[in-house]
Order: structure tokens, then sequence, then C-alpha cells
């Protein structure tokens, strides 16, 4: 018998380790032996796991320290996933973009994907100095967000959708694609790395952001892609700021339903920004604001004060109709490149022209084509 016992301890050895391998776990009460809570299973399985979650309110704060999926299943006719505040209250961790926050769910490895799971932040977190996060991707960590809902993100104008930020030196990437982010009353989407060059790229694509003081927000030196979103009544839609560069955004639709005030599209680093179409930014606002060194192409602006204003830019083939001030704001730069843009409607076509400018560009209902004073 003594001759089976090396056997026997090898399928010993093989079941023990058929236990920790990554697989399909289930969290809630669609399925027998699921866990009960989502941070108990993020807790306990393997890295590479896949957790489905059930149909249901979760009330709990989540902290994902290792690589895995989680997602929203459909079961019995239902397929809404909610994580809302627990009722002790949310621990706070620190952001080296905002300070201090208090984040529903954060990630602090990767790449972990999330997707088809509601954040909510119902009443929101009201307590001064601290940001109120639905979805934290911290330094070190990467991954893919897609079909989400985050809203209700609240507190003291000091409340944000999702915050992707990376201040270590390994390379990390972000998407947030195809997600519903809304009533958070500081930003829906915040990216940011103090790291030269670069250790975050983001790609934010395809999603729907309504309500905010700030659309999408990329600062400090992240780099990457704003493309196909539709952002409904911001303050400012999108937002590129510190010392980004290599920054695409394009293709986006930022419209105002009360007239604006804010800006459509604000870039302070060299970026392209082609196609989009921005609309009814109202008495006070300008469609687009370029930087010197940003390429400003093939957008749609209509019903604006200021259709574009940019400095040491290549404006071209840009549309712009019935701006209620200037169409396109020049700023005296001898570096600009404007051309083949039509502008139709306007007090004034292009203003503060410098001397040697010598673009051709299209004057329909305007009543001065250019102004100089430079």
């Amino acid at each position: 018998m003594r001759r089976f016992q090396p056997v026997l301890a090898f399928l010993i050895v093989v079941v023990g380790a058929q236990s920790v391998v990554a697989a399909t776990y289930y969290v809630g009460s669609c399925k027998k032996g699921a866990f009960s809570s989502i941070q108990t299973a993020v807790s306990s399985v393997p890295a590479g796991s896949i957790i489905d979650v059930c149909p249901g309110t979760y009330a709990e704060q989540i902290t994902i320290s290792e690589s895995l999926t989680l997602q929203g299943i459909p079961y019995n006719n239902s397929s809404q996933v909610i994580i809302t505040p627990p009722s002790s209250g949310l621990m706070t961790t620190s952001s080296i973009a905002l300070g201090t926050v208090a984040a529903q769910v954060e990630v602090t490895a990767g790449p972990v994907k999330i997707t088809g799971i509601t954040v909510d932040g119902m009443s929101g977190y009201p307590f001064i100095g601290v940001y109120f996060v639905g979805i934290f991707y911290g330094s070190g960590s990467s991954g893919t967000l897609s079909g989400l809902e985050t809203r209700n993100q609240n507190s003291n104008l000091q409340g944000v959708g999702i915050l992707a930020e990376n201040g270590a030196g390994a390379s990390q990437t972000v998407t947030i694609a195809n997600s519903n982010i809304h009533d958070n009353d500081y930003a829906a989407i915040y990216a940011y790395s103090d790291q030269m060059p670069s250790t975050l790229t983001t790609s934010i694509k395809s999603n729907y952001v309504v309500g905010e003081d700030l659309g999408i927000f990329l600062n400090g030196t992240v780099t990457g892609a704003i493309s196909g979103n539709t952002i409904a009544d911001p303050y400012v839609g999108v937002y590129v700021g510190g010392s980004t560069s290599s920054c695409l955004v394009t293709g986006n639709t930022v419209t105002f339903f009360g007239g604006g005030g804010g800006d459509g599209i604000e870039v302070y680093a060299a970026a392209v920004i082609s196609g989009n179409t921005i609309t009814n930014v109202g008495n006070y606002g300008t469609g687009i604001v370029g930087a010197a060194g940003s390429t400003v192409m093939f957008n749609h602006i209509s019903n604006s004060s200021v259709g574009i204003s940019a400095g040491g830019a290549i404006i071209k083939n840009n549309i712009i109709i019935n701006a209620n001030s200037v169409g396109i704001e020049l700023g005296c730069s001898t570096d600009d490149t404007v051309s083949g843009n039509i502008i139709n409607g306007a007090p004034i076509g292009l203003d503060m022209v410098p001397t040697a400018f010598n673009g051709v560009n299209h004057f329909n209902n305007v009543a001065r084509d250019t102004t100089g004073g430079c």
C-alpha cells in the first residue's frame, strides 16, 4: 500500500491548488454558495478572478488591491447592481491630485476591470475639505471601466464621479468607456499625473456626462485621448490643463441647455482638438479655447460669444455659426495659422489680427471681417 502514498499526496496537492486558482466567483442571492458582500469576495479570491455580482443594493465601501474583474450580472429580469455608502460612513484616503478623498470604490492595483455597476453617492458626503469620489484608481493602478453609472457624488462642490491618477514611476493605463456619469458637483471624470514624463495614459471615450461643473478634466502631465463623449449642460465641458501633452480631443459633443456661461472645450497644452460639436454656449462663453502649439480643426461651434480663442495655434476648417461677439480671437499672435474657416453671423469675424496675417477664410453675414489693434 505504501507505493500509492506519493500518488495520494500528489492528488491532495492538486486538489488544494485548484481551490485557489483564478475562477469565477459570485456575490449576492442569485447563486448558492455566493459571498454576501462585494468586499468579502474581493478580499478572498485569487488574482485574475472574475467576480459576478447579483442584482441588488450593496451598502459598503470597497478596496480592490489585486488584478480582477468585477461585473454586474443579470438575474430574474433585473441587471442593476448598486453600490451605496455604508451606514457607518466612508473611510478616507490620500490623493496626489485632490488631497483627502472618501472613495466608494478604491483600486490600488491592476489591471482591474469594472463593468455593469452603478455607484450611487446617495445624499453625498458633506465634509468640507474632503473630496467625495465614486470610483478612484489610485497611483500604481490600471484597468478598464465600462458600462458604469456613477451618480450623486456631492460634497460642497467637491464631488467626483471617477478619479484616476498616477504618482508612481511605472506607466499605467486607465480606460473609461460607455458609461453614464451625472450629478457630481465638481467633476465627472478627473485624471492626473505628476510624473515627468507622464506615467498615466487615459482613454475616455463614448461616455455620457450631464450636469457637472467640469465634465472631463485632465491635469498635470496625464496623456491620452478624449473622444466621442456627449457632455450635456456643464460649466466647462472638457478641460485639459497643466503640462499635459500628447492629448487628443476628438469627436465630442458639448451641449449647453441654459445658455452656458462657461466654455465648451478649454485646452492649455499642446493638443489636437478636432471634429467636436459645441452648441448653445451662450452670450458669455467660448466654444473652444486653445493654447499655443495646439491644432483646432474641423470643429462645429454654434451660438457662442466667441467661437474660438487661440494664440499661436493652427486653426483651420472650422465652422462657426452665430457668434454674438467674435468668430475667432487670435490674440495678436504671429504664430497662428488660420485658414479655411467658415464664420456665419458675427459682429467680427477675426479679432486682434496681426499685420502680417494672410490666411484665407470665409465670412457670411459678418459685419466686419477682421480687426487689428495689435
